[in-house]
């Protein structure tokens, strides 16, 4: 079965009902979000939802109320080859009772209302209504087909690498053993057996089996006791030999000797379990989703080189392979939404600290073109994506209003949390604020006006003409109104966003002007830190209103179409 949706109220630090991560479409889910939003909580809380024996502890509850239930739900869809699988056997006609009707989807509900007590589980039937208990019968059923979670945790230590690479041997080899290496096995036995009746019958053994008889005989005259080999029906288990004998040695290429991960830090660690789960579970044949790798923040410990080929690693390792993968993270590196079958979730809290999930996936670009230019930025600047990650962020045109207004933000305002982006250019400004609109950030573009017509001179005095002698129109200028259309858009989905307006244009709306000698960003940087102190400066002004939200003017689309053209025809 594929999981295609995971619900999740009052679990540790999520509250309230709103968190939901859909992979339907996605095979990567990278989760965002400010430090302790309940990141975490996701990743743990599916571990939580199969274990077929979980029980609640009171720290599950969302902050600690064991008055309001923990609830989890899930709807998976049924892939080839689940209606013919034996384990199902008992109930044969699963497929007409629990795959819903409608949907096609099995949904599975779990609630814990008490601490230290287990689950009540319920399943929708076809009809859509729930069923206590239902699909699976017995829960373990159910936790045995659902994708099998693989957790690679933020510390993981020499001890608890070598716990999961004997759990994953144990199952996927040491239970085949016998059959796979049937006259290796054999001949195990058999040299295990003669050395146990040659401790049997040593001389130390015989003297037990002596002084043993000597007490127990008077009670039963006609019965002796004598230790020795287990006949063949307690057979030897050969598999317990090699349960926890495991582990994983490192090695320096060129360097003939062997070392320990005790020598090596946590990146390399947890870098091997990724390697050793990847290797082991992709090679399972056919892309049917039977595991979800659960990594907290995979660029922990990692140079960022390593963390840029981690992060390729873990795309292609969820194509057509039996993984589905969920990761938190805190580096904008890790992230591409680019990427076919990827999505990026922010979690953000909201009033009574409840929480609330927001996710976008790759068909947020709507066409080619649009994704080719994100994977044009992710390769050039993939610090944009901090703004996924910012509370407040501010769009501008280019390189000489973003310098410049980060270096006042960083003189004025230390505290601040408003991530100034640089759009590369006005055309690019709708686009991001569309992608911002849909994880519901609050932003504020500052852009130029421009004009309605294309000037021959700096002064605005003469219009250039086409072969009509009519004045050529500014494209700049129709870029208002794709502006405007995205802040309305994003206003009637309920999220903050405001408009700020340099007349005509940014240079000359500050009295800036640009040494060429020195370039854009140098002369930026000057003139930020020779106007820091400046008030009347229209630019700090804009600054001020963005940091408190409290904005003079609303700069509605008729009032920018109100602004005057400099030529008067």
């Amino acid at each position: 079965m594929k999981l295609v949706e995971f619900r999740i109220t009052n679990f540790r630090g999520l509250g309230g009902s709103g968190n939901v991560i859909t992979f339907d479409g996605s095979n990567v889910i990278f989760l965002i979000g400010q430090n302790n939003v309940g990141k975490s909580s996701f990743l743990h809380a599916y571990e939580f939802f199969v274990n077929s024996r979980q029980k609640a502890a009171e720290s599950d509850f969302f902050q600690y109320k064991t008055d309001t239930a923990i609830e989890m739900e899930a709807d998976f869809r049924r892939e080839e080859g689940d209606d013919e699988n034996p384990d199902f056997s008992g109930e044969p006609d699963w497929i007409e009772k629990w795959v819903q009707t409608d949907t096609g989807l099995i949904t599975i509900k779990k609630i814990w209302t008490e601490v230290g007590k287990a689950f009540t589980k319920y399943t929708k039937g076809a009809d859509g209504e729930f069923v206590k208990n239902g699909f699976g019968g017995m829960d373990s059923l159910f936790t045995k087909y659902a994708p099998t979670p693989i957790a690679i945790n933020a510390i993981e230590t020499v001890e608890s690498l070598e716990k999961k690479v004997n759990e994953i041997i144990e199952k996927e080899h040491l239970k085949k053993l016998k059959e796979n290496y049937t006259t290796e096995y054999d001949d195990a036995v058999t040299a295990i057996r003669k050395i146990q009746e040659k401790v049997t019958s040593s001389e130390a053994i015989q003297t037990y089996n002596t002084n043993i008889n000597a007490s127990f005989k008077k009670v039963f005259p006609s019965l002796s006791l004598k230790i020795s080999v287990k006949d063949e029906g307690g057979g030897i288990d050969v598999v317990k030999a090699f349960k926890t004998n495991h582990s994983i040695d490192v090695a320096k290429d060129g360097v003939d000797r062997k070392e320990t991960f005790s020598q090596h830090g946590h990146g390399v660690i947890r870098q091997a379990l990724f390697n050793f789960f990847a290797f082991l579970k992709s090679e399972t044949i056919g892309n049917r989703k039977e595991y979800i790798l659960l990594f907290e923040e995979p660029e922990l410990f990692l140079h960022p080189k390593s963390t840029r080929l981690l992060r390729e690693e873990l795309y292609s390792l969820a194509e057509d392979s039996p993984f589905q993968i969920l990761c938190c993270t805190h580096c904008p590196q890790m992230i591409d939404i680019s990427k076919p079958h990827c999505s990026l979730v922010r979690i953000c809290k909201v009033e009574n600290e409840r929480t609330v999930s927001h996710q976008v996936g790759e068909s947020i670009f709507q066409n080619e073109v649009n994704k080719d230019f994100v994977q044009m930025i992710n390769r050039f600047d993939p610090n944009v994506c901090e703004a996924f990650y910012a509370d407040t962020v501010c769009l501008v045109e280019g390189d000489t209003e973003a310098v410049i207004c980060r270096e006042l933000l960083k003189s004025s305002y230390p505290s601040s949390d408003i991530f100034v982006l640089n759009t590369g250019s006005k055309n690019n400004i709708p686009f991001f604020q569309r992608i911002l609109t849909h994880f519901r950030i609050r932003h504020v573009v500052i852009h130029d006006s421009d004009t309605r017509y294309a000037y021959v001179d700096r002064d605005r005095t003469k219009p250039r003409t086409k072969k009509d002698g009519n004045p050529r129109a500014n494209s700049a200028w129709s870029l208002n109104a794709s502006i405007q259309a995205e802040l309305s858009a994003a206003k009637t989905q309920g999220v903050p966003v405001a408009r700020l307006v340099s007349v005509y244009d940014f240079e000359g709306e500050n009295d800036y002007v640009m040494d060429t000698d020195k370039g854009k960003p140098l002369s930026a940087y000057e003139f930020a830190t020779t106007q820091k102190e400046n008030a009347d400066l229209p630019i700090r002004k804009f600054l001020e209103q963005i940091v408190g939200w409290n904005f003079e003017k609303e700069w509605s689309g008729e009032e920018v179409d109100a602004i005057e053209e400099p030529w008067k025809g």
